[in-house]
């Protein structure tokens, strides 16, 4: 990953969505990026957030702290992390374990996955229309 790169973001359906391709590392400065990208994004600012990261295989202790932040936690609802790989699998379950924020968080394999859910806790689905 090149240093200074910004990823990119999108709003679906009041979900901003972080695509992480190609990042291999969740630093703290990432994050603070991120953030301010979710600022920014819209008004009012999107509290349900997917982060596609297929490729994150190491994460700074600091974002751990980063996402309890109370200003992160005052306009966070819940977060999606989209990614199969062992490892993405294991830093989200060391995460929760250690440090999870007030707001769920929770890991999927697919898009499809990780939209259902974000959308069940924003009441916008029922829970039948998703069968994992």
């Amino acid at each position: 990953m090149s240093s200074g790169r910004i990823p990119d973001i999108e709003l679906r359906d009041g979900i901003a969505v972080h695509d992480l391709s190609g990042f291999s590392h969740l630093s703290l400065e990432l994050m603070h990026q991120l953030y301010r990208q979710r600022l920014y994004l819209a008004d009012p600012i999107p509290g349900y957030v997917m982060l596609l990261a297929k490729d994150v295989l190491t994460v700074d202790f600091e974002v751990q702290l980063h996402a309890s932040n109370p200003k992160v936690q005052r306009v966070t609802q819940a977060i999606a992390i989209v990614g199969s790989s062992f490892m993405l699998e294991h830093l989200t379950s060391m995460f929760l374990s250690y440090h999870a924020p007030v707001y769920p968080v929770k890991r999927f394999d697919t898009e499809a996955e990780a939209l259902c859910w974000l959308n069940q806790i924003r009441g916008g689905v029922s829970a039948g229309e998703h069968s994992g």
